[in-house]
């Protein structure tokens, strides 16, 4: 195994925003032995990194070696001081994903036009700052039946419909976990099965049953357990961040 990526919220980090002290040296070790760690996250690169170092994971640590942060954009770590962003290509996407706000917006008012869904969204200044119209959901089956109204009418117009929980994102074609660790495999030169993934959220689905070394915790939503296992994966016994340390020291034996 050669790259592990993981998940962040609800599976690197625990609901109190920490990282288990077994977690973190358990990575510690597995960069020290010349494998490469790779965050998958929806969250801002800003919050990412935040949340690494409120747990003692400072650049200097010479992990994680790649940030794939907004489900878009990746960084490299390239010295003991900060992270590089891959451009032009994070521009790029971040300037299509600008371009059909329009269309995810008109998506979100047929939904509540039509199918009378109640929910929150973003407000523009907040599309324009990440890129995309994100829509919260006051129950995670209202956010199903979201997803399940608004794929058609997402794919019809150029995006793809993101569920997490009680949110739905309507997202460039091109953007996701999925398409920018695969970016990310083959810039590295690995096969898939050199991979371990693990996330908890239906966001992490696709990447999970993609080929890769799959793998998930405790607390991660039924359907995705019930897909790592279909996929010859493993399901931890414990939750989040001492999960995360229980199928590190299962598949690297430590």
């Amino acid at each position: 195994m050669k790259l592990i990526a993981l998940d962040l919220d609800g599976t690197l980090i625990n609901r109190d925003s920490s990282i288990s002290e077994r977690t973190r040296q358990y990575l510690q070790h597995l960069a020290d032995s010349g494998r490469w760690i790779s965050l998958v996250t929806g969250r801002p690169y800003e919050e990412a990194r935040g949340l690494m170092e409120r747990n003692g994971i400072l650049p200097s640590a010479g992990f994680p070696h790649y940030l794939i942060c907004e489900e878009r954009d990746i960084y490299s770590l390239i010295d003991k001081n900060h992270y590089k962003p891959w451009e032009p290509r994070n521009s790029e996407l971040f300037a299509a994903e600008l371009a059909l706000l329009p269309e995810g917006n008109a998506i979100a008012q047929r939904l509540a036009r039509e199918h009378r869904l109640r929910f929150f969204m973003n407000n523009l200044v907040f599309q324009e700052r990440r890129g995309f119209v994100e829509i919260v959901f006051p129950t995670r089956d209202e956010a199903r039946e979201g997803l399940m109204r608004a794929a058609e009418w997402a794919e019809a117009a150029g995006l793809k419909a993101i569920r997490n929980n009680r949110g739905l994102a309507l997202r460039h074609m091109q953007v996701g976990k999925l398409p920018a660790l695969r970016v990310l495999v083959e810039h590295l030169g690995i096969a898939p099965d050199e991979v371990l993934v693990m996330g908890d959220s239906h966001n992490d689905l696709a990447m999970l049953t993609a080929g890769f070394q799959a793998a998930t915790t405790a607390n991660a939503d039924p359907e995705l357990k019930a897909a790592v296992l279909e996929a010859g994966g493993c399901v931890s016994f414990q939750n989040a961040s001492d999960g995360v340390a229980e199928v590190l020291q299962r598949v690297f034996q430590l």
